[in-house]
């Protein structure tokens, strides 16, 4: 994940975090959350340990061509 990017996380607790990626290091992720329709933007830090799963929309719609070996 590069800083810039667009991407979703779900935490452990089932809640959706919509945001661009501000930075990254071991502890955690730094993330610039989308306000959306209430206006709630600003900036979560998410622990690891509290991510579920990490959707990136650009890389995960891509099409793949296998290639034959």
């Amino acid at each position: 994940m590069k800083r810039g990017v667009g991407i979703s996380v779900t935490t452990w607790s089932g809640r959706k975090i919509l945001g661009t990626v501000s930075d990254r290091d071991p502890a955690g992720l730094l993330l610039d959350v989308d306000g959306g329709e209430n206006g709630a933007g600003g900036y979560a830090f998410l622990p690891w340990t509290s991510v579920e799963q990490v959707d990136i929309p650009e890389v995960a719609h891509r099409q793949v061509k296998f290639l034959q070996g």
